[in-house]
């Protein structure tokens, strides 16, 4: 595995939630959870929920198939699951801790490249390129021009996360590329095979995680907060005074209970996206 440089905030932030979700929900997967037909979501079936997201991804996978890049692998649950259905998997993941988890999963199986996906050096083509709630995370027409080239003729390229909805306002969570954008970029290399809106489906995720921030996040900050200006008044205003603006950010996207189902259903949209390569 080839080593990565500076930690960004974003794998940071993978790397927790595996750690967190494993003690608390007994979870492999860092992905939102999939409650068909108004299931509903509790953090005792988030579990079976991340289940059905793995499941509806391979269920609309070609049968054509034999070889696939999963693109932003997590801790590579789903490729173990892929793997397991005797597909040919590689994978692309940023972090080297979460490499790590891969590996121990697939053993020498599996290619990892430790790296993001326009850093990957092509060694082969793929019949099909997976980005499971990845594909925000890359730059995106440098990316759709390289799944081209990394496709083999005739294969597929397969999306499964959210997007950026054009309408009024600023949305209180960030991530995903622009819709329009997106679907005026991609017709250049792939044709449409699938499109399926799950965003009914996905958004009681952030229920959960409205949930969690307001009894649990909200609740331990201010305790925290007290705690540490009854007794380190001094370095508390410090601290105050010198992240101000991230203190305020972070209060607002998870503290103030703005990021909540509804403002994601108002200002994201979630799709699984299957296309062929033209």
């Amino acid at each position: 595995m080839a080593k990565k440089g500076k930690v960004s905030s974003q794998e940071m932030g993978l790397n927790i939630g595996l750690v967190v979700g494993r003690f608390l929900l007994n979870i492999e997967d860092i992905h939102y959870g999939y409650w068909p037909n108004g299931g509903e979501a509790t953090m005792q079936n988030f579990a079976r929920a991340q289940e059905n997201h793995s499941k509806l991804i391979m269920d609309h996978i070609p049968e054509e198939v034999k070889s696939i890049l999963d693109v932003g692998s997590g801790s590579g649950n789903l490729a173990l699951k892929l793997w397991n259905k005797d597909y040919t998997v590689d994978c692309v993941i940023p972090s080297e801790f979460l490499g790590k988890q891969i590996q121990a999963k697939l053993g020498d199986s599996s290619k990892i490249h430790i790296c993001g996906f326009e850093q990957m050096l092509p060694t082969r083509n793929y019949d099909l390129i997976l980005f499971s709630e990845s594909f925000q995370y890359v730059k995106m027409e440098e990316s759709l021009q390289k799944a081209a080239e990394m496709i083999s003729p005739g294969g597929y390229l397969l999306i499964c996360d959210f997007f950026r909805r054009n309408v009024p306002g600023k949305s209180p969570m960030g991530g995903g590329h622009c819709w329009q954008k997106f679907q005026d970029t991609i017709s250049t290399h792939f044709r449409q095979v699938t499109d399926l809106d799950i965003s009914q489906e996905t958004a009681p995720t952030i229920r959960l995680l409205a949930q969690f921030n307001s009894e649990v996040l909200a609740p331990g900050a201010e305790m925290v907060g007290a705690y540490l200006k009854d007794n380190y008044p001094f370095l508390t205003a410090i601290l105050q005074w010198k992240f101000k603006k991230r203190i305020q950010k972070i209060g607002r996207k998870y503290i103030s209970g703005e990021v909540n189902e509804e403002s994601f259903k108002k200002f994201k949209t979630y799709h699984l996206l299957l296309y062929r390569h033209i």
